[in-house]
């Protein structure tokens, strides 16, 4: 059964809204001109009018909240590019996938971006809900040696894949939906974009703790080292 695009009107994003985003932060380590002491100090205002004491754990908040409007940044960025680029004439293909249970033709149109090859699904009877369309993002994927009882190749970690079931029974998979492999076939499935925003928010505060844990590794080395010599 041959997959075919059906002809449609192309449609642009509609415009983003006006609107303005900036951050500022700044961390120095500086030392006490009286006591000799070294301070952590930090800002929020590019005059310093804010700059103050504060510990490695105020740090590690505030840059989760700047890592925050970052993202809200390239969101901006990203509607504004979908707003105004040329609409592309290429639909995404049209096609038909016959159902197990009842034999009937379902009606598929693929979701933009989709990298997924239907062809087996256009040919071979499936379960509806078991259909649909994928964005794998194949250049950002990445591995690491991480041992699972076979350390032959390395394991996939944080990869996010966009999805869309459209006959599924959970409605939070009928339309496009994230799903982050954590490591290794292991997904966080069914995100939305406040969910995948949760989970990023979630492993940016991780890595900051782990920023955190590095630089307690690099002292314990160190008086380690210190005294073997």
């Amino acid at each position: 059964m041959a997959i075919q695009a059906q002809p449609e009107a192309p449609t642009a994003s509609p415009a983003p809204r006006e609107q303005s985003l900036s951050t500022f932060w700044l961390v120095e380590v500086m030392n006490d001109l009286e006591t000799g002491q070294p301070m952590l100090l930090a800002s929020s205002d590019p005059t310093l009018g804010d700059l103050q004491v504060v510990t490695a754990g105020q740090v590690i908040a505030q840059a989760t909240e700047q890592h925050k409007k970052i993202a809200d940044s390239v969101a901006l960025a990203l509607a504004y590019e979908a707003a105004t680029k040329p609409v592309a004439n290429e639909q995404p293909p049209t096609w038909t996938a016959p159902e197990i249970d009842t034999g009937a033709s379902l009606p598929i149109t693929c979701m933009v971006g989709c990298d997924h090859r239907h062809k087996g699904d256009a040919e071979i009877p499936n379960f509806a809900a078991d259909l649909s369309c994928t964005n794998h993002d194949d250049e950002n994927q990445t591995g690491l040696p991480v041992f699972c009882g076979d350390d032959s190749a390395p394991t996939a970690v944080l990869s996010t894949l966009i999805q869309v079931s459209p006959f599924h029974e959970n409605p939070a998979r009928r339309v496009p939906h994230a799903a982050v492999e954590v490591i290794g076939d292991h997904f966080l499935e069914d995100l939305d974009p406040d969910g995948l925003a949760a989970v990023i928010d979630h492993f940016e505060q991780r890595v900051a703790a782990m920023h955190v844990r590095h630089a307690e590794l690099v002292r314990a080395r160190a008086a380690y080292l210190g005294r073997c010599a």
